[in-house]
């Protein structure tokens, strides 16, 4: 049986089209986006698929505020406990499962590997066929599913992702300050009396505080305020190219 590891990313949702017969599963974090939740609804919705979610116990966040501890470069717990080690788990109760991981053709095999368990049996259907970044563009295109998601969920899917860097953290501050808010609450939390301050994006080199005691690049109303006056619609948007 083949299972599509779905992200929500363009890459395993243009393998999820590739292969309508196979099985779409999900591992929750419970630390993701809420845009990323919506394009798993929207991927349901188009193709008429369950995607089935993965959900270990325990959140994410939960386990960091308890155990006291940041997932980091040198400790990438995260992915190992709650992607690996929670689909391994999962796969253990499918007969014969083939899991199929969405890795691109122009991407260095050397550097992207997926799941590397052994005895676990696993196929690379974009890099079999050759297909490219522009490949799974334009397939997720064509079925209205190409992921458009904000600024600061370029590094990974998670809120906290330590690979975050400090524009896209600073983004976050701008245009989803609650969510932002709430993981300045975990990495208070983790913080133990040793002096060190563990930063939750190590990155940006700050605190999320400090993130937030910034002066913002642009105020979001001003910005968009030729775009709300719908008196003149010939206005520039007042971004960046000025049409």
């Amino acid at each position: 049986m083949n299972i599509v590891a779905l992200s929500g990313g363009k890459d395993s949702t243009a393998l999820a089209l590739m292969m309508p017969a196979a099985q779409l599963v999900f591992t929750d974090t419970g630390y993701e986006f809420p845009e990323l939740y919506a394009q798993l609804d929207q991927i349901e919705n188009i193709t008429g698929r369950e995607i089935h979610r993965i959900t270990p116990g325990e959140p994410l966040p939960e386990y960091i505020m308890r155990s006291k501890f940041l997932p980091g470069h040198g400790a990438r717990f995260c992915t190992r406990m709650y992607k690996i080690q929670a689909m391994n788990k999962w796969l253990k109760t499918i007969d014969n499962p083939t899991l199929c991981i969405g890795l691109r053709a122009d991407e260095p095999a050397a550097e992207r590997v997926g799941n590397q368990t052994a005895g676990l049996s696993i196929r690379y259907p974009l890099r079999e066929i050759g297909f490219t970044i522009y490949d799974v563009t334009r397939l997720c295109l064509e079925h209205d599913l190409l992921p458009r998601y904000p600024v600061y969920m370029a590094r990974g899917g998670c809120t906290g992702c330590f690979y975050k860097r400090k524009a896209e953290v600073k983004a976050m501050a701008q245009l989803c300050p609650d969510i932002l808010s709430d993981l300045q609450q975990i990495e208070e939390i983790v913080q133990d009396r040793r002096g060190r301050f563990a930063f939750m994006f190590p990155n940006i080199g700050m605190s999320i505080k400090q993130v937030f005691a910034q002066p913002t690049l642009f105020n979001i109303k001003q910005l968009y305020s030729d775009a709300l006056d719908t008196s003149d619609y010939g206005k520039a948007c007042g971004l960046f190219c000025g049409r």
